[in-house]
């Protein structure tokens, strides 16, 4: 279910709900997890960067219960980034639009525990609640009408970043031992990557556009991306654009534009998923991005990151990694995003409020906080 998708999200909200609580009406809820749990499912949401943040609670279950066996269930959205975070065993692919077929696949698993990591989404707390696992826990959301079917719930709130929120599921439902040292979001990259532009030695990436519901929202004015990397270049500096297949019609002019200008600067759509891409953002001096899936990828990977938020808050959704900044709006403004479609009646200009200044200040300084960590991590 892709909170970008207004249709699928009404439809989620008037049938997801009343079938989802008649069904929760039936069924009563078991007061304790079994003794012993060997089979361990999980879900989170399908977005990209939520896929990422999510996976340091799932390298929290992984050192928490060693010997059992975690299924991650994926949707096509996200299998890709699942697949580069560690933590599960086994990955199975569900169709949230296929009821019959999505049941059958996770009551197959024959689950001890399934925990649903998702905070607004109807249809994977009815498939939590029909899974046959033994237990399940999932997050109470305001305004959501959703946590009925769970064995056990844990509150999920706005006040604190969506990567503690996932880490509270674990450490409040009270299901698995204590995690003394939460593990860090982490992407498994191999030492020996594609060789991507080896010969650069001065690599700046730029993502400047986003995706999913009214993402133009947050994607800052082209002319500013533009003095921005002036104000950053150097005589080596190539500057790589990087986008999704999608984005290639804005993609090459852009560049184009930065060539006319004096400026090196190439195209990268990956060819290969996440792999590629990972690589390369490890290997820039810096990766601008506006508060996308990318950038999460980025910070996570170890790239000095810097997140352009607009009306994505830093506190729910900012950037989080040993190199990271976060840049909003110094009037204040913007940040109103919460769950990640709530836009009606909020100003549509508040990315438009961060200037060239902020961002190359913040580029500066992370550029000279970071430069040793760079070099090992490289």
């Amino acid at each position: 279910m892709q909170r970008g998708n207004q249709r699928n999200r009404q439809l989620d909200l008037w049938v997801g709900t009343p079938l989802l609580n008649l069904i929760a009406s039936f069924r009563s809820r078991r007061a304790q997890p079994p003794s012993s749990l060997q089979r361990i499912g999980v879900v989170c949401s399908p977005a990209l960067g939520d896929t990422l943040l999510f996976s340091g609670p799932l390298q929290d279950l992984r050192a928490a219960l060693p010997q059992a066996h975690i299924v991650h269930l994926c949707m096509k959205q996200n299998l890709a980034a699942a697949e580069i975070i560690p933590g599960a065993d086994k990955r199975v692919l569900i169709d949230l639009t296929k009821p019959l077929e999505t049941i059958r696949r996770i009551r197959a698993q024959k689950f001890d525990l399934l925990l649903d990591f998702t905070s607004w989404q109807r249809l994977t707390a009815f498939y939590t609640m029909l899974s046959g696992a033994r237990f399940t826990a999932g997050f109470r959301t305001p305004g959501q009408h959703r946590s009925r079917g769970y064995d056990r719930v844990v509150d999920h709130t706005a006040h604190r970043h969506e990567l503690d929120n996932l880490r509270a599921l674990l450490a409040e439902s009270g299901i698995i031992p204590p995690i003394p040292v939460p593990h860090a979001p982490a992407v498994v990259v191999s030492a020996a990557g594609p060789a991507l532009l080896s010969e650069e030695r001065d690599l700046v990436a730029f993502h400047p556009w986003a995706s999913g519901q009214n993402s133009w929202l947050r994607e800052w004015p082209e002319d500013r991306w533009m003095e921005l990397a002036q104000r950053l270049s150097r005589p080596e500096t190539l500057f790589v654009v990087t986008g999704a297949p999608s984005d290639l019609p804005r993609i090459a002019p852009f560049v184009e534009r930065m060539r006319s200008a004096g400026l090196r600067a190439e195209p990268f759509v990956s060819p290969d998923g996440f792999l590629s891409l990972t690589h390369l953002l490890r290997r820039a001096r810096l990766v601008i991005s506006v508060n996308t899936g990318v950038m999460h990828l980025a910070a996570i990977a170890g790239a000095p990151t810097v997140s352009l938020n607009g009306p994505t808050a830093e506190h729910r959704w900012g950037a989080r990694g040993r190199c990271c900044a976060n840049v909003q709006p110094a009037d204040g403004s913007g940040g109103y995003l919460h769950l990640g479609f709530e836009f009606e009646g909020q100003p549509k200009d508040v990315i438009e409020r961060i200037t060239v200044e902020q961002v190359a200040a913040a580029a500066e300084a992370l550029t000279a906080h970071c430069g040793s960590f760079v070099r090992e991590v490289h």
